[in-house]
């Protein structure tokens, strides 16, 4: 009787207890593939694959056997979702710092190659902006603060990246003034101006993604006129230097300079090909060369004649005064 009392109590107390235990495991197991989960999310998104692939894979590999395991009875799981969970928290710790040194070398190296081009005088307010975008990534980093130091870090580095593009088209526009071949293509270039303005004020709205387009829109518009500006300016050199040429033949300079001839024709060749070839920056270059040699051949063949008939003028003076000391001594050359 008492044997029977004792295994209903046991009974009892089974269906009492088994339910809290196995809510327990359950609720621990829970925990685990969180904190596992979260710990490979963090570690993922900040790269630990790339930083240390061989860590990274041991850690794979522990988590998948702990996914492999909770398929199965019993708390063997927890224990390696936990252990999964560990590996995956200290390569956070490590690859972090990782990468927040890579970002900010990123930024401080285009941020570098801006100012040497010059872009702290011209462009200070919008590097300002840049900068101190890149001051909160980096705050927020030594706060430990990683995801939106990441985020931070990501908007910063896409600031310079805007900057670089706006910058870029900015030199060109410099370049064309300074050519004067914005007259080459007026219409466009006071396009560009027009899409670049429009590009700072998006970039200064922080409204990225349009800045860029608008700076990558004003740099190819000025990139045209440019193109087009070589083509007509290679042409006009090309007449100058025919210009020269021409006049240099008619003063013989083909003979009378043939050294300085032969070289200012050889290069007007030279830039003829590089026009065919449609290479028309190198060919107004050269055709400037070309056309300075020309006059440089003509000078010489008029120095020549200079000196030549100066040499005759000196001869005819000493002939001259040679006659008249034969006159003074009774004689004339003429008698000889």
């Amino acid at each position: 009787m008492k044997s029977k009392i004792f295994i209903t109590f046991f009974i009892l107390l089974s269906s009492i207890c088994l339910p809290s235990v196995l809510a327990q495991t359950a609720g621990s197991l829970d925990s685990a593939v969180t904190r596992a989960k979260d710990a490979r999310k963090m570690a993922g998104d900040f790269e630990a694959n790339t930083y240390f692939p061989g860590e990274w894979e041991t850690a794979e590999k522990q988590y998948n056997e702990a996914v492999l395991l909770a398929k199965k009875p019993g708390d063997e799981a927890v224990s390696a979702y936990n252990k999964a969970a560990d590996s995956f928290e200290k390569l956070s710790e490590l690859t972090v710092l990782l990468y927040a040194q890579a970002r900010e070398d990123e930024i401080m190296a285009l941020r570098g190659y801006l100012i040497d081009l010059g872009a702290r005088e011209t462009f200070y307010e919008y590097l300002l902006e840049a900068d101190k975008a890149a001051l909160l990534a980096f705050s927020k980093f030594e706060d430990k603060d990683y995801y939106p130091a990441r985020d931070s870090a990501a908007f910063a580095l896409n600031k310079f990246n805007v900057l670089d593009t706006a910058f870029n088209a900015w030199l060109l526009r410099v370049e064309l003034k300074e050519r004067g071949f914005q007259g080459y293509e007026p219409e466009n270039f006071e396009t560009g101006d027009e899409t670049l303005v429009d590009a700072m004020d998006a970039y200064m709205k922080d409204d990225l993604r349009t800045a860029q387009e608008k700076a990558e829109k004003a740099l190819s518009l000025y990139n045209l006129v440019l193109s087009n500006a070589w083509v007509n300016y290679a042409e006009l050199r090309s007449s100058l230097a025919e210009g020269e040429r021409l006049a240099a033949l008619d003063m013989k300079t083909n003979i009378a300079a043939r050294e300085f001839f032969g070289m200012a024709d050889s290069e007007n060749k030279t830039a003829l090909d590089l026009m065919e070839a449609k290479q028309y920056e190198d060919a107004a270059k050269m055709f400037i060369d070309a056309e300075a040699m020309f006059v440089i051949a003509s000078m010489a063949t008029l120095e020549k004649r200079r000196t030549a008939a100066a040499a005759i003028k000196n001869a005819n003076e000493k002939i001259q005064e040679s006659e008249k000391l034969a006159r003074a001594a009774g004689y004339s050359l003429r008698e000889f």
